[in-house]
């Protein structure tokens, strides 16, 4: 789907999202926008002193594995090539559809994007594996920018 760009001018930020997808207000540290079984959040963190974007994501993984049942990291942890000073963790998890009721394994995406005020903007994209788009997250990822 075509992604289509949500403003946010109190946190100063922009970021495209696909165009079927609906918000979910109930999420306040950041965004949320769901499309079925699919989601991505972006929320905002100021990491303790001294910690830079890498060592932020590999502590996060304690974080990341509590929220996500069944997870399980693919790969390292990586500097994006792509996405500007981005990092990025790959994992799988477990997941039930809330269509159907069915179990499923997600295919997720996290990217740590650091900002000139010291915080980082992390980015997670998730969704059953069959809908996984890297490309997708990817361009989403790209989207990103601090608007203020």
């Amino acid at each position: 789907a075509a992604l289509v760009t949500y403003s946010d001018s109190v946190q100063g930020f922009t970021i495209g999202h696909p165009g079927p997808w609906t918000q979910d207000s109930s999420f306040i540290n950041g965004v949320k926008f769901v499309g079925g079984d699919d989601y991505m959040t972006l929320e905002f963190i100021t990491p303790p002193a001294g910690a830079d974007t890498m060592t932020y994501a590999k502590n996060d993984v304690a974080a990341v594995t509590s929220a996500f049942p069944g997870f399980k990291q693919l790969g390292d942890i990586t500097a994006s090539t792509e996405v500007r000073s981005a990092i990025i963790m790959g994992f799988t998890s477990d997941g039930k559809s809330a269509v159907t009721g069915k179990t499923f394994t997600a295919h997720n995406e996290r990217y740590y994007m650091p900002l000139a005020d010291g915080r980082i903007a992390i980015l997670t994209v998730y969704g059953p594996e069959n809908h996984y788009d890297r490309e997708g997250v990817r361009d989403i990822a790209l989207t990103f920018q601090v608007t203020k």
